[in-house]
This record gives C-alpha cells, sequence and structure tokens, in this order.
C-alpha cells in the first residue's frame, strides 16, 4: 500500500488525499443536544463522523447514536424522489414524479378539502425533526387552520404546562450552582441527555449529594445515586405529598419565602396534611425510613435542587404528579438562587439560549381568528388555553365523530402513526380521508397511506439556525448535497405555500429569509456565523430578576393552588391542587396483574429512528421487555425466550431481557419498533385530563410465556 494509500484509508483531510473535513450538527435527538460533528467528505460522500471540540454541547464528543450518522444518512429506505400513489392506501404501490407535480398535487388537494369543508379540516402535523416547526406553525395559520399539530402532544409540553402553571414560568435546574443536594425525580440524563449527564457527574466529583427516584433501577440510579429510592410507578404524587407534610411538620418549610412569594399555601398545607407515612408506605412501596431521610434532606439543606423529568407526565396523573414534585421547590424557598430552579426560556426552534427572537411573533401575526375551535379544545380546556397548538391525542375521536366538524386531510412532516395510542387508528384514519401529504426522510408505515409523498433530507444536507445555552448561535452550511431528489423541510413548505396561492409572501421566500426577520432585533450578523462555520457566543441582555414584577400567573405568585385549574374545577373535574389519583388505565384485577411501562430511553435508539441503522439495532436485535429475575423465576421464562404483553386492548409478542432494570411486578418494554409496536396495546383512552398526555407508564397488562412450537 503507498503512501497516499495509507492516508486515504486512515482517513486524514488535505490536498493529496480529497478528504475535507466540514461542521455540521447531529439533529436526531431533536431538539437537544443536537451536538456538533465534524464531517470527514471525500468525493462528496461522508465517510467519517467525530464530535467537534468546543462545541456548546458536546465539546467533541459522540454518543452511539451521533456516531452511526453515516449508516443513518444512506439508509436503505431513504426516500428519493418525490411519489404518488398508484395502488390503495398502505399498499405500497408509487410511481416517481417531479417536483412540480407534487407541490401542485398537494395545493389541489388541500385546497379542495379546504372549499368542500373548511381550511380547519386539513391537519398541519410534525413529529421529528424540531427545527422547522415554526415555518409548518406559520403555514397552517396562513391556510386559515388552526390545527397544528406535533409530538409535543406526548413529549414535554405536559411538563412545561406544570412549570408555568406553578411558577408562571419554564424553570431548569442549576446543577453546578452546586445544590447541597440533587433529587433527581424520574431522571435518567446519563441515556437521555447526556449533557446533562456530565454535569451530574461534575456535581458528584465537586462533592454533590445525588438522590434518584424512579421505579427503575437506571445507569443513573446506579452511577449516580448516593440515595436510590424506588417508588412503585406511578405513586410519585403520593410520595411527593408526603414529604411535603413531613416537610411542614418537621418546621422546615420555608415561611418567610412562602409569605412573599407564594400563593395557595393554607389550601394546599390542608391537603397535604391528609397524606400519612404509613400510607406512602403501603401505596409506593418506599420503607418509612427512606421517606423520612428524604423530607429531612430536602427540608434542612441550605440550597436543593428538586427536579422532575418529562418522563413523570407520561401517566393518566401526570400533570398533578409533576406538579407535587415541584411545589417542593416552592415549599423550601429553593427558587431562583445558585444552585436551585431558575427561570428560562426557549429562544428559537425548543432550544433556551438566553435571548430572545421573534419566533412567537412570526407564527401568532398569522393565526385564523376566525377559525373554528382546535382540535381537543373542548376535551382538553387546560392545554388549549396555554398552548398555541391542537392536542393531537384528539385527532383521531374528532375524525371519528366528526364533532364539532370533520377531519379530511392531513398535511405531515416527519409524522409516525406509533407515537399514537393503538397506533393501527391513525392508518385507519388516513386511509379514509380525501387527501394526505407525507414528507419524510424514510419509507414510514404513515408515508404508505399518503397520497403524495416527498422526500426531505438530512441535517448534513440542509443549512440550518441553533442556539444553545450561555447565547450561543450556529449557523451551518452543507456538509453534503442533498441526496437523490430530496429538499430540506422549509424549501418543500416554502413550495407549498406558493402552490397554495396563500398571501404570505414572507413564508414563500424561504428559510434564510425568514430566519433573519426573526433575528432581526437580536445583535448578530447570521451570514458571519454561517461563513464562520463555528457557534458564535453573543452578548445576552440581562434578564429582569424573577421576583421583580409580578410572575405570570393569575395570583402573580408562585401558585401550589393554581388559579388557572381552578376556572375547570366543576367543569372538567380538574384539581386546582396537586392532589394525588390513581394513574392506572383500568381497575386492579387478576387477569392484568403487573404493570407495563413504556417511553423510556436506551442509549442506542430515539423511538424508532433508529431501529433499521445496522450499527445501533445491533446493540438491542430484538424487540425486548425488561423482566425482574424474581417474575421471571416465577413464571419460568429465560433469557430470550419469548413472551407475551397483553393489555386489555392487545398484545404483543416480544423477546424477555431478565433485567434489575424493572421492579418485581413491573416491565419495561422501549417503543417504535415495527414489529412489536408496543403503543398499539396502550388504550388510546388513558389520557391525563389536564394535558391530554398518554399514560405511557402506567398499563396493566399480563405476561406470559409464548408457546414453543415443535
Amino acid at each position: 500500500m503507498s503512501e497516499l494509500e495509507q492516508l486515504v484509508h486512515a482517513k486524514i483531510p488535505g490536498p493529496e488525499t480529497g478528504i475535507e473535513v466540514r461542521h455540521t450538527m447531529c439533529d436526531i435527538c431533536t431538539p437537544g443536544p443536537q451536538c456538533g460533528v465534524d464531517a470527514y467528505i471525500k468525493d462528496g460522500v461522508v465517510i467519517k463522523v467525530e464530535g467537534t471540540a468546543g462545541f456548546p454541547t458536546n465539546n467533541g464528543a459522540l454518543c452511539t447514536k451521533g456516531a452511526a450518522n453515516r449508516q443513518y444518512i444512506y439508509r436503505k429506505d431513504r426516500i428519493r424522489t418525490p411519489m404518488r400513489r398508484t395502488g390503495p392506501r398502505g399498499s405500497g404501490k408509487f410511481e416517481s414524479i417531479s417536483w412540480d407535480e407534487a407541490v401542485a398535487a398537494v395545493a389541489m388537494g388541500l385546497n379542495g378539502v379546504k372549499a368542500r369543508h373548511g381550511a380547519e379540516a386539513v391537519a398541519f402535523m410534525t413529529g421529528y425533526p424540531k427545527w422547522y416547526r415554526p415555518f409548518l406553525h406559520r403555514l397552517a395559520y396562513s391556510f386559515g387552520s388552526p390545527n397544528y399539530l406535533t409530538e409535543s402532544s406526548t413529549c414535554h409540553r405536559s411538563e412545561v404546562m406544570s412549570w408555568q402553571l406553578t411558577y408562571g414560568s419554564e424553570m431548569r435546574p442549576d446543577v453546578l450552582g452546586m445544590p447541597e443536594v440533587l433529587v433527581g425525580w424520574a431522571c435518567n440524563p446519563l441515556v437521555s441527555a447526556y449533557p446533562m449527564g456530565r454535569n451530574y457527574y461534575q456535581y458528584k466529583e465537586k462533592g454533590g449529594r445525588v438522590v434518584i427516584i424512579d421505579p427503575r433501577r437506571t445507569p443513573t440510579a446506579v452511577q449516580c445515586a448516593d440515595l436510590y429510592i424506588r417508588p412503585r410507578v406511578g405513586t410519585d404524587g403520593y410520595l411527593a405529598n408526603t414529604v411535603a407534610r413531613l416537610i411542614i411538620e418537621n418546621g422546615w418549610a420555608d415561611m418567610d419565602f412562602i409569605q412573599k412569594h407564594v400563593h395557595g399555601f393554607a389550601a394546599y398545607r390542608d391537603m397535604v396534611m391528609g397524606y400519612t407515612v404509613e400510607e406512602a408506605v403501603r401505596i409506593t412501596g418506599v420503607p418509612e425510613g427512606e421517606i423520612r431521610e428524604l423530607a429531612q434532606l430536602i427540608g434542612t439543606a441550605k440550597t436543593a435542587i428538586i427536579q422532575p423529568s418529562n418522563g413523570l407526565s407520561h401517566h393518566a396523573n401526570g400533570l398533578p404528579s409533576h406538579r407535587a414534585v415541584i411545589c417542593l421547590n416552592a415549599l423550601t424557598g429553593n427558587v431562583n438562587k445558585p444552585g436551585t430552579i431558575v427561570p428560562t426560556f426557549e429562544t428559537f426552534a425548543d432550544m433556551a439560549a438566553g435571548f430572545r427572537t421573534r419566533e412567537d411573533e412570526f407564527v401568532e401575526e398569522r393565526f385564523p381568528r376566525n377559525a373554528r375551535p382546535k382540535i381537543g379544545s373542548a376535551r382538553f380546556p387546560l392545554w388549549s388555553e396555554m398552548l398555541p397548538e391542537a392536542q393531537g391525542m384528539d385527532l383521531v375521536r374528532q375524525w371519528e365523530k366528526g364533532e364539532p366538524y370533520p377531519i379530511r386531510a392531513i398535511y405531515a412532516h416527519g409524522v409516525n402513526n406509533r407515537m399514537y395510542l393503538e397506533s393501527s387508528r391513525l392508518l385507519e384514519m388516513a386511509a379514509d380521508l380525501d387527501f394526505v401529504a407525507a414528507t419524510d426522510l424514510f419509507w414510514t408505515d404513515f408515508c404508505r397511506y399518503a397520497d403524495i409523498v416527498m422526500p426531505a433530507c438530512t441535517s448534513f444536507e440542509r443549512s440550518e439556525v441553533k442556539c444553545y445555552g450561555g447565547g450561543f448561535v450556529n449557523y451551518t452550511s452543507p456538509a453534503i448535497a442533498p441526496l437523490y431528489e430530496s429538499l430540506d423541510d422549509v424549501e418543500i413548505m416554502s413550495r407549498v405555500a406558493s402552490a397554495l396561492a396563500l398571501d404570505d409572501p414572507l413564508l414563500c421566500s424561504g428559510y434564510d429569509t425568514c430566519v433573519k426577520h426573526m433575528f432581526r432585533d437580536v445583535d448578530v450578523d447570521l451570514d458571519a456565523v454561517k461563513a464562520g462555520g463555528v457557534p458564535l457566543k453573543i452578548p445576552c441582555p440581562k434578564t429582569p430578576d424573577y421576583f421583580s414584577a409580578p410572575l405570570d400567573t393569575p395570583s402573580g405568585k408562585i401558585e401550589l393552588y393554581s388559579e388557572r385549574i381552578a376556572k375547570y374545577e366543576h367543569s372538567h373535574g380538574l384539581n386546582p391542587l396537586p392532589v394525588f389519583v390513581d394513574g392506572y388505565d383500568s381497575p386492579e384485577n387478576g387477569e392484568l396483574p403487573m404493570t407495563l411501562i413504556t417511553g423510556g430511553r436506551i442509549p442506542n435508539a430515539v423511538h424508532s429512528r433508529l431501529h433499521d441503522v445496522p450499527w445501533l439495532r445491533s446493540l438491542r436485535p430484538d424487540p425486548a421487555a425488561d423482566l425482574n429475575p424474581e417474575d421471571a423465576k416465577r413464571m419460568e421464562i429465560g433469557q430470550g425466550d419469548e413472551i407475551y404483553l397483553t393489555t386489555r386492548v392487545g398484545r404483543i409478542k416480544v423477546k424477555a431481557n431478565v433485567s434489575a432494570i424493572s421492579a418485581p411486578g413491573e416491565v419495561n418494554m422501549y417503543h417504535g419498533y415495527s414489529e412489536a409496536n408496543v403503543n398499539q396495546i396502550i388504550p388510546r383512552d388513558h389520557l391525563d385530563p389536564y394535558s391530554g398526555f398518554p399514560g405511557f407508564k402506567q398499563v396493566r397488562c399480563r405476561v406470559e410465556k409464548a408457546e414453543v412450537r415443535k
């Protein structure tokens, strides 16, 4: 092998090898961390990826998912050209067409439904990724439909609602401010958000004390916890309220802070006095000593952070449970000072950077004010009041009933039916509609039910603005040309907007013009950032102190008793106090004696996006359910045996993974597998009445060994 061949084989960049390093980012875990990537390019092809040193989120590191970007980009099932359906919906029969034909067909289909049924009859839907969301939102509004639906109907927004209802603002943990104790409640950042996991490690290295509360014995619980507390799944609200009672009874509550900054303490105090340690032991399964130790740690610490995760909201009692946990911060005065929770806000495309843009205005200025109510308004009024998007978990019901008006078309980007409970119902809906358009990277089941399918490109193939904590702005350039005939999502939307003849020249002008419009008040030259190729740190304006003005709650204070929720107490049975209620989908019975938990993360996947990436699939090749060794022994189930998971609406067959990550009586199943879609067997009426969120993590089930064929 010649010296040049050795250099090429080693992927050494330089003019002699023709290998160039270009900066881009990984958008697989969108919206964050969105890690910086050095892409090694030869002859227009990505041949190697590494993390970008000094990048705000990953500082040179890549997780398993980011390291597999080459296989992700070049997956064999990439959609290559615009396609038009030629057979029945779901048959997979399509023909290639031009972009002009595809866009014209989309405009004809959507405008036809608008003329027959009204603009509201078209649902504008998105799943992953999230970078284009302001543009799709504006497209829906400019079209005249309030029905903009996202995967946030099942992810993140419920916890944001909880923070805003209680504190008037989303709050974040100041872990590196070194609290005396850090309580990660259902947090597993070593897997689900590894930059936060690094913060946990740094905190421990500096002498911090970590408490992890989780029904699953996660990697974070094993590697980081000084105290690990394992409640029965779905009982977090009872545990939190019992801790609150102990803090009040022992005189650990910060009464000066409460008197000055808290609303509803008397009603809250009376409520938590009904929670006893004895009942907490029975309901949660947590030993009395651990409950009392937890209360003392939180109540006596000079500074403490009680940080619940998004997963806590994935119960039918999710929002009240989340509120019960975060109320402990206010009860002890651990708010708005170093080493506590501090206010935050989203800067752009779901990322917080410390400065404000005009993204909300970009969307809201096109809101169709004479439109009929958005999907979910009557069923989930609290969600509808607080969020400028429809609640997707009510979509199928409205299609079935036709009330309060029919839904007859879907325009979708990145939508996967496996996100929905009883997932096949969304496909049945798509089969019935007048028109369906789908844009995606890969051939999903949902795409096969569309009339027109349009190919999108990855983050390596497009330009994109991202913002990061600390005032960082990044504007990437394409590392490679878009593969095949794919276009970026915003370019597709701009073409569709033009074909629809919408009176929206800004949206039709494309991504660059729109982004500059939204960033017009920010002291940054986006062209210079793009030319530099790396994130630029810009000065962030000093934000007013959190308590310098009334908070954004009806009382102007932190609300343990939520006046906003109280409006729906009689009409919808919502309780303004964070009371504990049972979160199961059905009463306890001998037919379904175990608890199914889903929705958690594994290191090699994000939802269903990576199951067909060979490197990542090899790390967990089969759909498998985590079964506690005690349960496995009792049922005579061995590692790798095929088992059935059965709920009141269906069953799937998977392999058993005998693991102590699950507690006895609980079984954990990762989602998104096409051959064993666990969301198909979660009842679609199993929803949190406050937010509409699915109860992914608390479903009654039966586990049994599958028959062995001879």
